[in-house]
């Protein structure tokens, strides 16, 4: 695989006991790259430990033992901050503040500088599907779908190279959901962006393609290509849609 833009090499990932060690693993010896431009889907039962694995590329958590490294670099000698521009992180819950769409698009650092003229968030809407003309609408009366694809937005405004996504949909009812796995979809062909995505959501793992690791208590349990899944993750992955047609039902 040429030029990744994620390798991790032997993560490990521990918490301190509730009254001191032993240590409560979290991850155990995980290895993967991801190829700039591609996609990489974490998925597996919950508590495997996928979210706390996404924390970790962008310094949201630290690594207990083993190497994160973005494009290159060691994340441990790369400033926070800028670590998370490049790697942007889009939560389950989408994070809207007070005041109106336009307002939100603006926040960020005070010490950051950017382009953030009405064209340039204009163009950030068209991006993932939303009309100019949102920019004055209070960003409280959005709908759930709305509000994703406004945090995915103003994280594009930071110029990221990749996106971590963590359950994107999974807050959102199906027509939201599937508007959401289109806007991603969207951006990695439109952006060249590289994609790292924790998802229940068996069509966003279609459509992102690239490659798979299954977790199972904080142990790869297979890394591999969408394409090619083995009958035992197409088993899970038929699971997590019957699950959540019952859900939406």
């Amino acid at each position: 695989m040429s030029d990744p833009i994620f390798e991790i090499e032997h993560l490990s990932l521990a918490y301190p006991g509730r009254r001191g060690p032993p240590m409560a693993p979290i991850l155990k010896d995980v290895s993967f790259t991801v190829e700039r431009g591609g996609a990489l889907t974490l998925v597996g039962p919950s508590g495997s430990g996928k979210s706390s694995l996404l924390r970790c590329l962008n310094r949201l958590e630290e690594p207990t033992a083993g190497t994160v490294r973005f494009e290159g670099r060691d994340i441990q000698a790369l400033d926070p901050r800028r670590l998370r521009r490049g790697a942007a992180l889009v939560m389950q819950t989408p994070v809207v503040f007070e005041g109106t769409v336009r307002d939100n698009l603006r926040i960020r650092p005070a010490d950051v500088d950017g382009d953030l003229s009405e064209a340039r968030l204009g163009q950030a809407l068209a991006d993932v599907g939303l009309e100019g003309e949102l920019l004055d609408r209070d960003a409280a009366t959005l709908s759930g779908g709305e509000k994703q694809r406004v945090t995915i937005a103003r994280a594009l405004l930071g110029d990221p190279r990749a996106l971590l996504l963590d359950e994107p949909t999974s807050a959102l009812d199906p027509p939201n959901a599937a508007l959401v796995v289109e806007t991603v979809s969207r951006l990695r062909e439109t952006r060249g962006l590289s994609i790292v995505a924790v998802t229940h959501q068996p069509e966003l793992v279609r459509r992102l393609g690239g490659m798979l690791l299954y977790l199972v208590k904080g142990e790869m349990q297979a890394y591999e290509r969408v394409g090619d899944l083995d009958v035992r993750l197409q088993a899970f992955l038929a699971g997590e849609r019957a699950a959540g047609v019952a859900d939406a039902s």
